[in-house]
């Protein structure tokens, strides 16, 4: 009876144990964007740089003939974090004029629109962007991309 009574124990500590460790079933949770500052890569904590559409607002005429504004996507700019001085700096701007005037006139699949002390933008024809960093410390790159929404 003793044997039977601790095989009984044991049976439900096993028991009990499994159903302790199975993890909740999170396929419904949406991902949270570690920013919220309109950046591209608002869901890449350790990014060394910010991505963002710049935009600008821009006249034009709504559905009635009446004057209105409208916000429009005015180009890409790059912000690098320096941790040193917990602050961002500017590293590349290009505007959507020059983006788009690239696009047109180049007809390789994959080219760099615009390149400044190592930091890249680049487009490839299937209608995607990737921005490039420079290496860190350890020689890794940084790479993003996005599909183009303008």
């Amino acid at each position: 009876m003793k044997k039977f009574g601790m095989s009984l124990m044991l049976a439900l500590v096993l028991v009990t144990g499994v159903v302790a460790v199975q993890a909740a079933d999170d396929t419904d949770t949406p991902a949270v964007p570690s920013f919220d500052d309109g950046r591209i890569n608002a869901y890449d904590a350790g990014a060394p740089v910010a991505i963002f559409n710049t935009r600008d607002e821009v006249a034009t005429v709504d559905e009635d003939g009446l004057a209105t504004t409208e916000t429009v996507v005015s180009g890409i700019e790059l912000l690098s974090w320096s941790s040193a001085s917990e602050s961002a700096s500017e590293v590349l701007d290009v505007s959507r004029e020059a983006i788009e005037d690239a696009i047109a006139s180049n007809t390789a699949s994959d080219f760099t629109i615009a390149e400044e002390n190592g930091y890249t933008l680049n487009y490839s024809q299937s209608g995607w962007f990737w921005v490039t960093t420079p290496p860190d410390a350890e020689g890794k790159v940084y790479t993003f991309s996005w599909q183009k929404d303008f």
